[in-house]
Parts: C-alpha cells; structure tokens; sequence
C-alpha cells in the first residue's frame, strides 16, 4: 500500500517536470472536486464518456468512502475515489453481479476518476489506480470492479495495463453504455 501523501516526479510531453503530490481528500475537498469536474466536462468531445455527480453526491463520497487528490503546486490535477469493500455500500458494483453480502464484503470499486485536461497524459490516472488497489488489498478486498466507457481507449488502457478485465458490457448512468472490469486481487 502506498503511503499517503506520496509525491510522485512525472515529465510532460515538452519535457517539463511535474511534481503531483497525491493526498486523501476530505468535504473540506468539495469546492475542488466540483470545479475539477467542471473543467473536465467542458474539455470533453462526447459528453456520455463521464457521468456527472452532484455536489451532494461527492460530498457523500467524500465523507463515506476513500477519496484521493492529485496537485501540482496548489492546482488540482486530479481526483479519484474508492468505494470500500462493504457488503451495505448501494455504490458497491458487485450489485450489478447479485453479489451476495459475503461476496460484496471482499468486492470494492474503482469508482471514478477525474484528471484535470491540463495534467492529462502524464500517468496520474494510473497511479491513481495503484492507490486505490492497494488501499483496497490492504482493507482486505479480493476482488476490484469498475465501469468506463466503450468510447474511452485512454481508461481502458489505464485498467487493462493493470489486468482489469471486461466482464460484460451493459447500459447503467441513465441509458449510458458501460464496460465492468474486472480484477481479482
């Protein structure tokens, strides 16, 4: 598990060191959180790659589940969230599985991750992927799911590089189509 913060030195595509520090995220993070997926909306060429969530919904998240910030000298360049192995959680994807509590109990999920259009293509996604797989091995989860869209190659990357599986490919968000992924830790 890594051990937060944690700093991490990633090169741009012109060459300029960044340094990212990743820390958890509290409500005190709602404010960024909500400007952060504004940004990332607005950058957006298909508006159906990401669902958006409520100020009321990430404040929840920020208060229930494990939530992680990215940022490179006093700018936010990403923010990530982890929903715990808890067989009560109604964000737990094993639901869509009929997970019974016993299975849910051991399944966390990966579930969303935002990267500010300035700090895309330097790795942040990724690492928050390491993070929150370790956070969740380390809370005893065996099993990690997660959803992207079909029309999203840079997610499906980022989660197949880590042995991420497609389990199925289903409509969820209102009518959006969605890949499960799939690792067993």
């Amino acid at each position: 598990m890594v051990r937060l913060p944690f700093t991490q030195e990633l090169m741009n595509g012109r060459g300029e060191p960044k340094t990212i520090v990743f820390r958890e995220a509290g409500p005190e993070d709602i404010d960024k959180v909500m400007q952060l997926q504004r940004e990332v909306v607005d950058a957006l060429p298909d508006k159906d790659l990401y669902q958006t969530s409520t100020r009321e919904e990430y404040l929840e998240q920020l208060e229930e589940d494990c939530c992680f910030m990215a940022e490179c000298d006093g700018e936010v360049a990403g923010f990530s969230v982890l929903v715990p192995n808890d067989a009560d959680n109604p964000r737990n994807y094993g639901k869509y599985f009929d997970y019974d509590r016993e299975q849910l109990a051991v399944t966390c999920s990966l579930d969303l991750t935002m990267v500010s259009p300035n700090y895309r293509g330097l790795g942040i996604q990724r690492d928050f992927n390491k993070i929150r797989i370790g956070t969740a091995v380390a809370m005893g989860a065996k099993e990690g799911l997660a959803t992207i869209s079909p029309d999203n190659p840079y997610s499906y990357r980022n989660f197949t590089v880590l042995n991420f599986d497609i389990v199925e490919q289903r409509e969820m968000y209102g009518g959006k189509q969605r890949y499960l992924l799939r690792k067993v830790f």
